[in-house]
């Protein structure tokens, strides 16, 4: 048990032993499961529980539902990934905010300890395990890291001239907007799509801010932003005029720093 990365890795997180991040690069199981009892110990079983975000890093101070299971989070990312999923299936920060008392947040904490593949492929699109692990990659990467994404997309865009620089990101971005579009049957399949971008985004920029100084992630968010639509999407490449040059390029400056974005993707070569 002790020489189990990830198990070594979850003791340091929750009892803020030293810890090398990198580990995490071991690939773990899709599967998500909230640790209740440590969660429920964070909240000190209802004392140090409130509505609001608080202070989820000091095990002393109070915070809400969400706070503390990111304090707990089984796997670094997981956390932005839960956030998510209960926003969709009413056990979100809102809920947190809303609940009467601290007995309604357990009840909801055990009714949905189980994140399963049927909730994260509905909060996060076809592509979700592709964006669950984007997401977790994301929570480890490194102020280095996060530089070297920021500056492969600097360059990207500096290998264009002038205006066609902006042109090119902005036909990529609105080819798959279109795609997302052309692909709907309804105005319910769209907003499906939009949803599930819309929580990608928010996992993986929450996941990359915590783990990135400021700096760093001002340099790389973009980039991180690029590939999470393009995973939201890639199951529309070669429909409604989206290419995969197009989505090649949302993916390239983080695939060229930290790898695909997509086991079946090439890796990138200079």
């Amino acid at each position: 048990m002790s020489t189990n990365p990830i198990a070594a890795n979850l003791r340091a997180w929750v009892y803020h032993e030293p810890h090398d991040p990198l580990q995490h690069r071991e690939e773990p199981p899709m599967s998500i499961t909230i640790p209740v009892d440590a969660v429920k110990a964070r909240l000190d079983n209802g004392r140090l529980w409130l509505k609001g975000w608080g202070t989820p890093t000091d095990p002393t101070a109070g915070t809400c539902l969400h706070g503390a299971i990111r304090y707990c989070q089984p796997t670094p990312g997981d956390a932005y990934l839960i956030e998510q999923v209960g926003a969709r299936f009413g056990f979100g920060t809102l809920a947190n905010d809303e609940a009467a008392d601290f007995a309604a947040v357990e009840r909801m904490l055990v009714e949905h300890a189980e994140i399963t593949d049927g909730m994260l492929a509905v909060t996060f699109g076809p592509q979700w395990e592709s964006i669950v692990a984007l997401v977790r990659r994301a929570a480890v990467i490194t102020p280095d890291e996060a530089q070297k994404v920021g500056a492969a997309r600097g360059a990207a865009w500096g290998a264009a001239r002038g205006a066609a620089k902006d042109a090119a990101w902005d036909a990529a971005w609105v080819a798959a907007w279109v795609a997302v579009r052309a692909a709907a049957r309804d105005a319910a399949r769209a907003a499906a799509r939009d949803d599930a971008r819309d929580a990608a985004w928010a996992a993986v920029r929450a996941a990359a801010w915590d783990a990135a100084v400021a700096a760093a992630w001002d340099a790389a968010w973009a980039a991180v932003w690029d590939a999470a639509w393009a995973l939201v999407t890639r199951d529309l490449i070669g429909q409604h005029g989206y290419t995969q040059s197009h989505y090649d390029l949302l993916t390239r400056p983080w695939a060229s720093v930290i790898g695909p974005v997509h086991p079946d993707d090439k890796p990138v070569t200079a």
